[in-house]
């Protein structure tokens, strides 16, 4: 078995030489043991002794680091992530060389197609839209939510009876720019949280005025270029996976969505919580599991979002119409856009 997902990490290695860790580690421990949203399924009193012995044999700052990746190995997280001084430490799931061989190469094209909308017009009557992970912040947020939403408009007409929106090289990012983009088809009602190990919600996702809103603050306040009302048009979606992170809680948002299929393959396993950040210092940051996901129908997902009908082997994002998973999404859009 081999770890994969180090391989996409957005790690940088950084020419300057490390300082020291400007925080205890062990401080660092309890915050992770207090918030993830793992917390209760580990025996701390384990955890504690096995990471009090590898911080006391540690001998460099990243041999310190690296303790608390063994934390997240214990709580069973590839979610949450140490950055130090550039490099980003997490604990990644493993594959075999033939899952590899499949997901390396989308994981490549993902990166190079990050933040890029592409549309087609298929059979004249159904728009084919790929939104791939998005990394905004700040004003971007808005620049990148405006773009999605002029990918939709200036590609649908009245001639248009379904839409499939491609979610398989998604791997997340921003989740307010793709929410706010698509808002359109979301609908404007409550569209899913995340909640914390008791299933409260911490953060609830509506859309209100065309953009998305959490906990009844404006991410973004964008303008769509069209007002059509599109919340009821059939919608597939596709994902795999590479869907992971955000991506997949945009694919839960419009779980429980009416006219609404999923096809494709499960999302990534174990990136569908919600993380939130915590800067200690420039040089270190903490990205937390802190929530799981919940869709509109408060139903709950823990590891992935499984498709209505699996479909596996090659991808043809070149050509979508020769794409057997489109081809599913068409037959079904076909059958309920009448």
């Amino acid at each position: 078995m081999r770890k994969f997902f180090s391989a996409i990490s957005f790690s940088i290695i950084c020419a300057t030489s490390y300082a020291q860790i400007p925080v205890s580690i062990d401080s660092i421990y309890s915050f992770i043991k207090q918030n993830s949203i793992y917390s209760n399924s580990v025996d701390w009193q384990f955890v504690n002794k096995e990471f009090k012995a590898r911080l006391q044999i540690a001998k460099t700052d990243i041999d310190s680091i690296k303790s608390l990746v063994y934390v997240f190995e214990q709580l069973n997280d590839y979610h949450s992530s140490i950055t130090y001084n550039g490099r980003q430490f997490s604990h990644y799931p493993t594959f075999d060389d033939s899952s590899l061989k499949y997901l390396i190469p989308l994981v490549n094209l993902s990166n190079q197609k990050m933040g890029i909308f592409k549309t087609s017009i298929i059979e004249g009557r159904y728009l084919y839209l790929q939104v791939p992970g998005v990394k905004a912040w700040g004003e971007n947020v808005a620049l990148y939510a405006k773009m999605l939403s002029d990918s939709l408009c200036m590609n649908y007409s009245s001639a248009i009876k379904g839409i499939v929106i491609d979610l398989r090289l998604n791997d997340g990012g921003q989740f307010g720019s793709m929410a706010s983009g698509l808002a359109l088809l979301l609908g404007e009602n409550y569209i899913g949280a995340g909640v914390d190990v008791d299933n409260k919600v911490k953060y609830r996702f509506t859309i209100s005025n065309h953009n998305l809103y959490i906990n009844n603050n404006p991410i973004t306040s964008i303008t769509h270029s069209c007002n059509y009302t599109l919340s009821k048009i059939p919608v597939a979606l596709l994902i795999g996976p590479n869907t992971r992170s955000s991506g997949s809680i945009l694919a839960i948002s419009f779980k429980g969505r009416k006219k609404t299929f999923f096809a494709g393959e499960p999302t990534a396993n174990g990136y569908s919580t919600g993380n939130d950040y915590f800067t200690y210092s420039g040089n270190l940051s903490l990205n937390l599991s802190t929530t799981f996901s919940n869709d509109r129908n408060e139903v709950v997902y823990k590891t992935s979002v499984r498709p209505d009908v699996i479909i596996k082997g090659p991808d043809n994002f070149d050509n979508p119409s020769l794409d057997k998973k489109v081809k599913i999404a068409l037959k079904w859009l076909a059958k309920n856009s009448r």
